[in-house]
């Protein structure tokens, strides 16, 4: 692990061991809003967030998360950000209600279900999702350090960019990182790692406003008989209209 975040775990486990979890677990979130953490460092900080989260007094009726959650879709992903802090077997029923909400966008749909996800909750929850109505438990769901299509797809871009163009490569990272997020509560054992990366390209190309680059991309990786496929984050909001 680099010096930059050991000098951070040290400076966490600190205001942990002094009982300044509030302090330890804002700095905790600061670090992993980064577009890139390395694995050793982010199942570290992840470690230590489940740790200030079960140490977190939550009062059982909040009437700041309560306003929030009544707001619009503004109040409501601060509504999300402030029930990511908290211990989230203690606040089901606002969950629930944020996952039912028609106005919050799927993105931060998915940053809740990655939170339900990192504290194993097994209390079912029920979101609507492209007309289809899912019921699913956060601890049955593959983690995405643990899912190999999602592994394998941050490889090939190392393999493709890291080298030669490192801020194309942390974009693909970040926009893989949003199509996580669109996609829950799925994992995505189901896809092809290379696929998902192709099309992850063809979109950072077109971000770049250099899509006439594409086919010159898929020649040189012969990629040609490699399905691409429609990413959630090309259709953001739709599930919200």
């Amino acid at each position: 692990m680099n010096s930059y975040y050991q000098s951070c775990l040290d400076e966490i486990k600190r205001l942990l061991n002094e009982d300044k979890i509030q302090v330890a677990h804002e700095m905790i979130c600061q670090e992993l809003s980064m577009p890139y953490i390395p694995q050793d460092a982010l199942d570290a900080l992840n470690e230590l967030k489940m740790d200030c989260v079960s140490r977190m007094d939550v009062p059982v009726k909040n009437l700041e998360l309560e306003n929030l959650i009544n707001g619009n879709a503004q109040a409501q992903e601060k509504a999300v950000s402030l029930v990511q802090g908290m211990n989230l077997r203690m606040v089901h029923d606002e969950v629930q209600q944020l996952l039912n909400s028609k106005v919050l966008l799927d993105e931060f749909k998915g940053e809740l279900i990655e939170a339900l996800i990192e504290q194993k909750i097994d209390e079912p929850y029920i979101m609507e999702k492209e007309g289809l109505q899912i019921t699913f438990v956060p601890s049955s769901i593959l983690p995405a350090n643990e899912d190999e299509t999602i592994q394998e797809a941050k490889v090939l871009f190392d393999q493709w960019f890291s080298n030669e163009n490192p801020s194309f490569y942390h974009f693909c990272l970040r926009l893989l990182e949003q199509e996580i997020l669109e996609s829950r509560p799925f994992d995505f054992t189901e896809l092809d790692a290379t696929s998902l990366a192709k099309s992850i390209v063809r979109l950072v190309l077109n971000a770049f406003g250099q899509s006439d680059q594409f086919a010159a991309f898929v020649y040189i990786h012969n990629l040609q008989d490699i399905a691409d496929v429609p990413l959630n984050i090309e259709k953001r909001g739709e599930n919200n209209e």
